[in-house]
C-alpha cells in the first residue's frame, strides 16, 4: 500500500516512461509503414504458392529482393501505409488455383486474372472485398458455383465468362453493378426477376449457357441497359415484351434460342439507338418490321433461320450504316419486279460488307441494281 505522495510519484514515473517509449517509436513506425503492409505481402506470397505453372515467369520478381509494390502486376497506392490496390496478371499463362488469401488485400480495387488456366472454384472469400470495383476472371477453367458478391459494395464490373461455372443462375450480385458478363459457362435454371433490382446495369450477358424460360417483365426497369446478350440458351415463348422499354439498348442478341411468334412491328421505333440486332436461329414468323428503317445506327442485322414471310421492305435502304444483312433460311418472297425494290434501296447502304439472302423464295429476274451495291461487299 502506497502513501498518496508515493502513488503520485509512481504514476509520474510510469507517465515519463510511456512518454519516452512513445517518443522512441515514430521512426520505427514510419519506416515500417513506408515499407508497406506485411499482410499484403504475405497474401501475395500465398497466392504465388497456389500457382503450379508460370511459363512466362511473370512471378519471378515476387521475392524478398524487391519491394512487393514493385512486383510484376502489383500496384500500390502512393500514400502510406502502402497497400495493394490493383493486381493485373491477365494473359500470363498461369496454371493453378486462385488462393483465398487474395481476400486479405482489403484495399484491392482491381483484380485481373483473365485469360489464364486457373482451375478449381472461385474463392468465396473474394465476396468480402468491400473496395473491389473490377473483377476479371474470364477465359479460365474455373468450376463450381458463382460466389455471393452482394457484400462487394463497390463492385461495378464482373466478368466471369469463358469458364465452367455451373449451378442455377441467381442474383448474388451487388445493387450498384454496371456490367455482368457470364457468357460461355454451364449455368442452368431461369432468369431471376430480382436481377432487375440492379437498375444501373448497362451490360448483361449470359450467352452460351443452359438458361430456360423467358426474360422477366421486371427487366423493363433497366433504364440504362446498352447490351443484352442471351444467345445460345433455351429461352422460349414469344418475343420478350420488356425489351421494348429499353430505349438505351445498342446491342440485342437473341440468337439460337426457342423464341417464337411475331417480332413487334414497333421494335425499331422503341429501340432507336440499336446498332446490332441478332434474332437468328429461332422460330419467329410474320413480316420483317416496317419500322426497320427508323433505326439509322443499325450496323448488324441477322434474322436468319426463322420463318419470316412476305417481302423485304424497301425501307431497309435507310440503314446507311449497315455492314451485315443476313436473311437466309426464311420464307421471304419475291415474285414480281416491285418485290425486288429492296435491292434498289440497298444501294444506299454504302458500308455493306456481307449480304446473304439464300434459301428463301425469291424468284424472277435479279435486278441490275445489284451492281450498285457497296464496293465494300
Amino acid at each position: 500500500i502506497y502513501s498518496s505522495k508515493e502513488l503520485v510519484m509512481k504514476i509520474t514515473a510510469i507517465g515519463l516512461f510511456l512518454l519516452v517509449l512513445i517518443a522512441s517509436c515514430p521512426v520505427q513506425i514510419f519506416c515500417s509503414s513506408s515499407y508497406g503492409n506485411e499482410t499484403d505481402k504475405l497474401s501475395l506470397l500465398e497466392f504465388k504458392k497456389a500457382i503450379s505453372l508460370d511459363p512466362q515467369q511473370a512471378l519471378i520478381s515476387w521475392n524478398d529482393t524487391n519491394h512487393f509494390c514493385s512486383w510484376e502486376g502489383v500496384l500500390c497506392r502512393k500514400k502510406t501505409p502502402l497497400r495493394v490496390i490493383s493486381l493485373d496478371l491477365s494473359n500470363r499463362g498461369l496454371d493453378g488455383q486462385i488462393s483465398p488469401s487474395l481476400a486479405n488485400l482489403t484495399f484491392l480495387k482491381f483484380l485481373y486474372l483473365d485469360t489464364n488456366s486457373f482451375t478449381g472454384e472461385i474463392p468465396l472469400s473474394l465476396g468480402h472485398l468491400h473496395h473491389l470495383q473490377t473483377l476479371y476472371l474470364s477465359n479460365n477453367t474455373l468450376e463450381g458455383r458463382i460466389p455471393d458478391f452482394t457484400n462487394c459494395s463497390s463492385l461495378e464490373i464482373l466478368l466471369l465468362n469463358g469458364n465452367h461455372l455451373a449451378g442455377q443462375l441467381n442474383n448474388s450480385f451487388p445493387s450498384q453493378l454496371q456490367n455482368l458478363i457470364l457468357a460461355e459457362n454451364n449455368l442452368t435454371g431461369t432468369i431471376p426477376s430480382s436481377l432487375a433490382n440492379i437498375t444501373g446495369l448497362r451490360g448483361l450477358s449470359f450467352m452460351s449457357n443452359n438458361i430456360k424460360g423467358n426474360i422477366p417483365n421486371e427487366f423493363s426497369k433497366f433504364v440504362m441497359m446498352e447490351l443484352l446478350a442471351v444467345s445460345g440458351n433455351m429461352l422460349s415463348g414469344r418475343f420478350p415484351q420488356p425489351i421494348l422499354n429499353l430505349s438505351t439498348l445498342t446491342n440485342l442478341y437473341l440468337t439460337l434460342n426457342h423464341l417464337s411468334g411475331e417480332v413487334p412491328s414497333d421494335l425499331l421505333d422503341s429501340l432507336p439507338n440499336l446498332q446490332e440486332l441478332l434474332l437468328g436461329h429461332n422460330f419467329f414468323r410474320g413480316h420483317i418490321p416496317l419500322s426497320l428503317g427508323n433505326t439509322s445506327n443499325l450496323r448488324l442485322l441477322d434474322i436468319s433461320n426463322n420463318n419470316f414471310t412476305g417481302i423485304v421492305p424497301s425501307s431497309i435502304g435507310k440503314l446507311t450504316k449497315l455492314s451485315l444483312l443476313n436473311t437466309e433460311f426464311n420464307l421471304l418472297q419475291a415474285h414480281k419486279k416491285e418485290d425486288w425494290e429492296f435491292m434498289n434501296s440497298l444501294a444506299n447502304c454504302s458500308r455493306l460488307q456481307v449480304l446473304s439472302m439464300g434459301h428463301n423464295r425469291l424468284e424472277g429476274h435479279l435486278p441490275s441494281s445489284l451492281g450498285n451495291l457497296s464496293t465494300h461487299l
